[in-house]
């Protein structure tokens, strides 16, 4: 698994709202500009 990994041992215990309210404040776009940019090349 990879840093930007997230596990949850219940599936009842997922905060799905918290999660799309988080994914929503970046676009996709941004999310790779940033993580090519933190890679190592």
């Amino acid at each position: 698994m990879e840093k930007s990994c997230i596990r949850f041992k219940k599936m009842n215990n997922v905060p799905y709202d918290l999660i799309g309210e988080l994914a929503s404040k970046m676009s996709p776009k941004d999310w790779i500009t940033i993580y090519e940019k933190n890679t190592k090349k």
